[in-house]
């Protein structure tokens, strides 16, 4: 097989929407107004980079080009084909990755057809219609939203999400099979996506193609038995072939076994299956749990004198299962994901695509991303309903970094139109692609059939709902589950999220969404009391978040040329819809009066407010032995703004990353009070079991106070118990803090049980050190301590400065030191960093 790029050296221009397809040679006769693109490309982004329209995601740029929508866009590319290429292929198949959305398609002014979704491939034999030398393909697209009446979406108009929050919103979103938050949502603006926005390329086959490479693992004994399915494509419409096929399984670049296989190539599909074995298998675990060990297999089927190669499948020997057994004698079931019949505690957040032009996300973006999800202690990470299917090298990092992926289909918020025999027929194509690429991915956990849909059944939407017809419910309950089982039956599948129990959001069996009860309640004192989620009683929490801002860097980079202003136009679009006052309430009750606090100081108090705010929630959840994991929302940005992330667009740590990081951590000790006592519950998340000694009791702000004792703790591996228990004791609440401190203190840090806000706390002012303790390989390793308890300890870099912490925003208790690491920081400036408490404002 060869294979020609069709990336590069495109040009695009926009013309009057009703300018059709049939309208083809007028338009390539037009020479004006054509920019060059290479792919991927969204139509926005050659508009940028010639100047004709500002960067949509700074100020509000976003609304000067709504007008994108209002065109249609047209493609076209040049090419070369050599005669011997084209001679000696049986099939030439042009294949465009991702169209979005609504697609018309010519070669050599053929119109190839239409496709109308970004979410599988256009693939098309078109060897009739390429000309030995020059070649021209176009492409017309168009975002899709003009396509659909009121009346083609009246049906469902009461069940649509995200409409009317600043100009967001589209009703007729439902009839694109396309990502659904382009249009807008509560945490991005609307920026309705066109384009081609994956790679393009001609495959030219002369005898037969691998489709696809699907590989099954279990383990027996010591070993890992591995079934290898190869679906191979022979062209000759009446004769079969002689195929040799030869199998390696690797480990890294060692040969483990070859497999061979020859066997007559039946015309059209084959499936050959060879069974191989992985001697001394060694499992690939989530992070934090043990290793994550990749063996790969590489496939090459010989026809005739043709050798065809796939490129190589890395996998993990693990099992998959979703336990629902039932808790005690009543109707509480578990949900608990489990890997290697180890149940998992499922630590991390929900993923959106990092940029409101997804097109523009490369590789390094996502190395970042996921990188610093892991260095956060996640271990899972939930792919949202409402965005995209990520590309390959995504899943890949999730492989590599044991970051386990929960994959949602794409539906979201909205009823649609499973009523439409095209509709069904879009979705399964879409369902049977994604599946197939996924498949072999250790990462992939669990498939989902849509975000919020089932809940939205029973509460929220009104209108017809008969047996046959659910506004969607079709694809998730019955095309979902059986391509599921048909292309991956080893991952789970779940109808939605939230979903279980005679209510899709209870807290009885399934997962839960806990938004209503705590951030987005009517009373803004729910909103803003960490404790309510003491109150939280779900088997699995999927959903649920706290909103702040990020750092002024990152402010001043979406104002662009303007200067930030909390009072602005500028500021209200990149604040999340659902705010509601929330944060100057929460910084009115734990910190200081916002009203009295510059940008600086409330930007500071914002961000600590979301940190204590998701530490103590995230906390709250892992200590209930009956849950199995907790993804709050959300983990990443799509533009700059003051909302529900940890890490913001531009990919810098927000104050929270920091204690959700502490919260997740692989041991932790949560402190809570029960009946009068103290009650601390000790979790282990690691292969290893866990004795140490800690110390334990009562200890002043300042030092002086001190009712303390010791004792060994013993955390078994992969669990959560009631580890210790000891007397509240009359103690000034406001004046010191009952906590553990272990001993050993790389193993596990210091936790301490929250009485009162920081407001009302009497807490001094510390005196805080900063020691260097050493200098290699890029990276300074410093020791602060303190003389007092110091609150949201944290570093001061100085202006422009991206160095990055190891830890961040941490309390010291009196006499308490912790050893710190910072990468990216220049030695020349070593001198100016200082370190400061947290109530210094």
């Amino acid at each position: 097989m060869k294979r020609q790029s069709l990336n590069e050296a495109w040009r695009v221009k926009a013309c009057e929407l009703h300018v059709g397809a049939d309208e083809l040679e007028r338009v390539l006769l037009d020479n004006d107004g054509w920019l060059a693109a290479d792919l991927p490309c969204d139509v926005r982004m050659p508009l940028i980079r010639e100047g004709i329209i500002e960067e949509p995601l700074t100020a509000n740029h976003c609304f000067d080009s709504e007008w994108v929508e209002r065109r249609s866009w047209w493609f076209r590319k040049s090419f070369r084909v050599d005669e011997a290429d084209l001679a000696d292929a049986c099939v030439a198949e042009l294949a465009l990755e991702s169209l979005d959305c609504e697609a018309d398609l010519f070669l050599n002014g053929r119109r190839l057809g239409h496709h109308r979704s970004a979410f599988y491939p256009f693939s098309r034999d078109v060897k009739a219609w390429l000309r030995a030398g020059d070649n021209e393909l176009v492409v017309r697209l168009t975002t899709g939203s003009e396509l659909h009446s009121e009346a083609d979406v009246a049906k469902l108009k009461n069940t649509i999400g995200m409409e009317g929050f600043n100009g967001r919103g589209e009703a007729g979103r439902i009839m694109l099979r396309k990502p659904q938050y382009v249009f807008g949502w509560d945490w991005g603006p609307r920026l309705a996506s066109c384009g081609i926005m994956g790679n393009a390329a001609l495959r030219f086959h002369r005898l037969a193609a691998i489709r696809s490479v699907a590989v099954d693992t279990r383990v027996e004994g010591n070993d890992g038995c591995v079934a290898v399915t190869v679906e191979a494509d022979q062209f000759h419409s009446y004769a079969t072939r002689e195929a040799r096929f030869e199998i390696g399984l690797y480990d890294g670049e060692a040969l483990i076994e070859t497999m061979i296989a020859e066997v007559p190539l039946a015309s059209g599909l084959n499936y050959i299956r060879l069974d191989g074995r992985i001697p001394g298998v060694k499992l690939w675990w989530p992070s934090g749990m043990g290793e994550q060990r990749l063996y790969a297999v590489r496939v090459a089927m010989i026809v005739e004198d043709e050798r065809a190669e796939h490129p190589p499948v890395a996998f993990g020997v693990r099992t998959i299962r979703l336990n629902q057994e039932r808790i005690g004698c009543g109707a509480e079931r578990r949900f608990a994901i489990e890997i290697n019949g180890v149940a998992l505690y499922g630590k991390g957040a929900n993923w959106i695509p990092p940029d409101s032009i997804y097109a523009r996300v490369g590789r390094a973006a996502y190395e970042k991303l996921l990188g610093e999800a892991a260095q956060a202690n996640f271990n899972l990470i939930r792919v949202w309903g409402g965005g995209r299917y990520e590309p390959d090298c995504f899943y890949e990092l999730c492989d590599r970094l044991g970051l386990l992926v929960w994959q949602d289909f794409m539906f979201a918020c909205a009823g649609y139109p499973d009523r439409l025999a095209w509709f069904r027929g879009e979705v399964e194509r879409e369902m049977d692609y994604q599946t197939r690429r996924l498949r072999n991915h250790a990462s992939l956990a669990l498939w989902c059939g849509s975000n919020e849909n089932h809940w939205a059944f029973d509460e929220w939407w009104t209108g017809e709902k008969q047996a046959e017809y659910f506004g969607g419910a079709f694809c998730y309950n019955y095309i979902a589950p059986a391509v599921v089982r048909r292309n991956c039956p080893h991952i789970p599948y779940w109808n939605s999220s939230p979903y279980g129990g005679a209510h899709p959001n209870g807290s009885e069996a399934g997962d839960r969404h806990h938004w209503f009860e705590c951030t987005m309640n009517e009373q803004m004192e729910k909103r803003i009391a960490p404790e309510e989620y003491d109150k939280l009683s779900g088997k699995f929490i999927s959903e649920y978040g706290y909103i702040g801002p990020p750092g002024l860097a990152s402010i001043r980079q979406y104002f662009g040329s303007h200067a930030p202003d909390r009072s602005c136009a500028i500021w209200d679009n990149h604040t999340n819809v659902h705010e509601k006052k929330t944060v100057p309430a929460g910084i009115i009750k734990h910190y200081a009066d916002p009203e009295k606090l510059d940008l600086d100081g409330y930007l500071h108090y914002a961000g600590l407010t979301q940190g204590l705010m998701l530490q103590y929630s995230l906390e709250a959840i892992r200590r209930k032995e009956d849950c199995s994991g907790s993804l709050f929302w959300m983990y990443n940005d799509c533009w700059g703004e003051v909302g529900w992330s940890i890490v913001d667009y531009y990919h810098r740590r927000k104050i929270a990353y920091y204690f959700v990081k502490r919260a997740f951590a692989p041991v932790r000790f949560i402190l809570r009070e029960a009946g009068g006592e103290v009650e601390v519950t000790g979790c282990n998340d690691t292969a290893a079991e866990v004795e140490l000694r800690v110390e334990y009791g009562y200890r002043s702000f300042d030092g002086t106070v001190k009712n303390a004792e010791t004792t060994a703790v013993v955390l078994k591996p992969f669990s959560r118990c009631k580890a210790l228990r000891f007397p509240k004791g009359a103690f000034d609440n406001l004046a010191g803090v009952r906590y553990v401190l272990p001993l050993s203190t790389e193993i596990a840090e210091p936790a301490w049980l929250r009485t009162n806000t920081y407001r009302e706390m009497r807490l001094p002012m510390p005196r805080l050190r900063l020691a260097p303790v050493s200098t290699e390989n890029g990276q300074w390793t410093v020791e602060v301590s303190t003389d007092v308890f110091a609150h949201a300890v944290h570093f001061d870099f100085g202006p422009g400065n991206d160095a990055v912490p190891s830890d961040n925003y941490f309390d010291l208790l009196p006499g308490q030191r912790r050893i710190v690491k910072i990468a990216g920081l220049d030695p020349l400036l070593h001198a100016q960093v200082s370190v400061r408490s947290g109530l210094e404002r």
